[in-house]
């Protein structure tokens, strides 16, 4: 949670109560009733360190101690934060130059959270990696806004979070979870707790990244920081009694972001007091998810099988577009070769249907490949062979030259409408 202090006449900075309200069917748990916490895996998606302890320390905490496997994805470093103290206070956002881009406050706070982690019993921490280039996502930064709310900063690095294709950062978030596996996933609701820019691309990139899982990384319930109470909600609320002072400990650990009180309470930078609470509400977000978009790799034929398949196919399409291809309604003055148009689209057909059986952009060119083949073998193989005449010279041997160039036409064409179909279900 990166946060600027206020200055002049702005007011103060608006923070929701943790679990502020709790609904009379509010559940005491994140995990599904049948499921034993010593046999879960949760992850939990935060937007910056320190985020981690502040929203969800009891939760993950509780979990940890009751036997779960908890895991963390940080999806920035922390590098557009104020700090705290004049330990580090050259490194604070305010007092760098503008060409500094927060690198050294970043590695800081690394060490920060691995601290933190230990507190918490975190088994493995991420941060989110970019692929389109390298690096991870900065932080976007916040300024206050109007009534109070966070709203974007000014001064956004154009490589932070924010700024970079919501799919990209959605695909990050869904490489962790396809190698996690988690049964439960904890991210931010819709306002992303309060309203912080990083924190509602989060929820954006967790919600979209559900759609580009595989069908066994789905997970079984998706649930969301709850920000501000509203009791009208009707989503499923569940409220976690967790420890707080666990808690106040791994926040204590981010010692350039969050100072820790005698009691149970906290700040930030801005010196604006909140309450550390045992009490972590949220709302369920997504459940048993059935994604419209299966991940192509998941459903795909194994090599073999494409190719057996495929072969099949060819062998199937040659002989009987071959038995075909020769049809030919003559009229007066000129002839209509229904049978080369029906047997060339046999041809694109199984082209078209290997490719939605493998999903493997090679696999479509063996139908044409074997189908090609055997033609050739119809040819040469007995030179009295009437099946296939290439003579350019009657129009029997016409239609035998454009069946063999066909098919080769038909299967570019094929390929040319898999590949744009598979990379689309692949990229979506």
């Amino acid at each position: 949670m990166t946060t600027p202090s206020t200055h002049g006449s702005h007011p103060e900075p608006f923070y929701p109560e943790q679990a502020e309200y709790t609904a009379p069917d509010a559940l005491a748990s994140l995990l599904p009733e049948s499921l034993d916490p010593r046999h879960a895996t949760m992850l939990f998606i935060h937007a910056h360190p320190d985020d981690e302890s502040t929203s969800t320390g009891a939760t993950m905490s509780h979990y940890a101690r009751a036997g779960a496997a908890v895991d963390l994805l940080t999806m920035s470093r922390g590098e557009m934060g104020e700090v705290i103290g004049e330990r580090h206070a050259d490194l604070d956002v305010r007092k760098r130059s503008d060409d500094d881009s927060g690198d050294a406050l970043g590695a800081l706070r690394e060490t920060e959270l691995e601290a933190a982690c230990r507190e918490l019993g975190v088994r493995h921490h991420w941060f989110a990696e970019r692929r389109r280039s390298p690096g991870y996502f900065r932080d976007s930064g916040m300024s206050w806004g109007k009534h109070g709310r966070a709203t974007s900063a000014a001064n956004a690095a154009s490589d932070c979070l924010t700024r970079a294709p919501l799919r990209e950062s959605a695909a990050a978030i869904a490489r962790v979870i396809e190698k996690v596996r988690p049964d439960v996933v904890v991210s931010y609701d819709v306002d992303g707790g309060y309203g912080h820019p990083d924190h509602r691309r989060t929820h954006e990139a967790t919600m979209k990244a559900l759609g580009m899982l595989s069908r066994k990384a789905q997970p079984l319930l998706v649930w969301g920081v709850e920000g501000e109470a509203d009791p009208d909600d009707d989503r499923r609320q569940a409220v976690v009694e967790g420890d707080a002072a666990t808690k106040k400990t791994a926040m204590a650990a981010h010692e350039t972001q969050v100072e820790v009180g005698d009691g149970m309470t906290f700040h930030y930078s801005n010196n604006v007091e909140q309450n550390i609470s045992a009490a972590e509400s949220y709302r369920l977000l997504a459940e048993s998810i059935d994604v419209s978009q299966e991940d192509p790799e998941d459903l795909a034929a194994g090599p073999v099988n494409s190719v057996i398949a495929g072969a099949g196919v060819g062998l199937v399409v040659g002989f009987i577009g071959t038995m075909f291809h020769a049809s030919i309604s003559y009229f007066s003055g000129w002839y209509l070769p229904w049978g080369l148009g029906l047997a060339l689209l046999l041809v694109l057909s199984g082209t078209l249907w290997i490719s939605h059986y493998t999903r493997r952009t090679w696999a479509t060119v063996l139908p044409g490949l074997f189908a090609f083949i055997e033609i050739g073998f119809f040819v040469y193989a007995r030179s009295d062979s009437l099946l296939v005449i290439p003579n350019p010279k009657v129009p029997i041997g016409q239609i035998g030259i454009a069946w063999i160039l066909g098919i080769l036409v038909m299967t570019m064409i094929g390929q040319w409408i898999s590949n744009r179909t598979i990379l689309k279900s692949r990229n979506a």
